[in-house]
């Protein structure tokens, strides 16, 4: 096989079709996440984005989008991706680690790797649940399928849309609207439910507030920007910025009006969305990874991700394979209650603080 890695603006129309055309041959999920019109947009904003080019004599086989940080391969869009992989041809099998060596990389760490890609030699290896709605027997089955299973529950949320409606407004939902307010003002919910749960606040970052605009203006067939809208008379109460292809829709940004969470605006956008994207022939809804009441409460079925690293097979991994045996070495005289263990924990404390 043969390797070429460029910035993904240097994509010609064969290349962003053939890539097209795998992802269609292939039995995975055709998640946003891994179509050439997110590492487009992610390059545009992280200039360490790279796509390696995997030839097979006179054919392309596959591509294997990613940033580099350092020598070192990580997810495209990272921290903002929820599946990643290279995307081949059925029946092609790459050797991954060649693969590194051969465009100068140490290793590759991974985050959400879908399920079926694991590469041979990857370490350190943990699997993560990844929620979905299985939208392919159509609407009207998912909420048969989720009424015996939680039928309180669904009838509690159905008496808080009619009480949001009586009590604010006519409900009225958009799957996609292109009104930049709506975008901006998801944004500022969205920032704010970070600093209220003192967490790294994404659109704090100017790359991924690009990124998030690009997306949310691409009508692309493999990744389609939906800024969805539930507005209850003239307020808009909840807000999501997804990315779907013909076949899988992502929740990614969803946000609210914290005025309005007595009615559970999040859960009724939800639901909104789920009936309008199997409309549009969308079979899959993937709630992404982690865990909470409301995806366990709408989930009907669930995906693999996993996270773990990979080295290249050339001199350069020595450095993350030497780290690697040290730390193995010294976790278990780290817990030692003698000196020696003490010692250990001091240094490390030092060193994180």
């Amino acid at each position: 096989m043969r390797f070429s890695t460029v910035h993904p603006r240097e994509l010609g129309t064969p290349e962003l079709a053939r890539w097209q055309a795998l992802r269609a041959a292939g039995t995975l999920p055709r998640n946003p996440f891994l179509s050439a019109e997110f590492a487009v947009a992610v390059g545009a904003a992280r200039p360490d984005t790279r796509v390696t080019v995997i030839d097979d004599a006179a054919t392309t086989v596959g591509f294997f989008a990613h940033e580099r940080h350092g020598r070192v391969a990580r997810p495209v869009g990272t921290l903002l991706a929820d599946s990643e992989g290279p995307v081949l041809a059925p029946g092609v099998s790459v050797d991954m680690a060649a693969l590194l060596a051969h465009e100068g990389l140490a290793g590759w760490d991974f985050e959400t790797l879908a399920d079926g890609l694991l590469p041979a030699g990857a370490y350190r290896v943990d699997a993560e649940r990844s929620p979905l709605l299985d939208l392919s027997p159509g609407w009207d089955d998912y909420l048969t399928t989720i009424s015996a299973r939680s039928k309180k529950w669904l009838a509690s949320t159905w008496r808080k849309r009619r009480k949001l409606e009586r009590e604010i407004g006519e409900i009225r939902f958009e799957f996609h609207t292109d009104d930049a307010k709506v975008l901006a003002r998801l944004m500022e919910w969205k920032s704010g439910q970070y600093a209220a749960l003192g967490e790294w606040d994404r659109f704090a970052d100017p790359a991924i507030t690009s990124i998030a605009r690009t997306l949310a203006a691409s009508q692309a067939p493999e990744c389609s920007g939906a800024v969805s809208a539930l507005w209850a008379g003239d307020q808009l109460v909840a807000a999501h910025l997804g990315l779907h292809s013909e076949t899988v829709l992502s929740w990614w940004f969803p946000a609210y009006d914290a005025e309005f969470g007595r009615y559970s605006p999040g859960i009724l956008l939800l639901l909104a969305i789920a009936e309008a994207a199997a409309g549009r022939g969308i079979t899959q809804l993937d709630l992404g990874r982690g865990a909470h009441d409301y995806k366990d409460a709408t989930a009907t079925g669930e995906l693999v991700v996993r996270t773990g690293s990979l080295d290249a097979a050339s001199l350069s991994s020595l450095p993350r394979r030497a780290k690697r045996v040290v730390r193995a070495g010294l976790a278990p005289l780290a817990r030692d209650e003698g000196p020696v263990g003490r010692t250990l924990r001091s240094v490390k404390a030092r060193v994180k603080a």
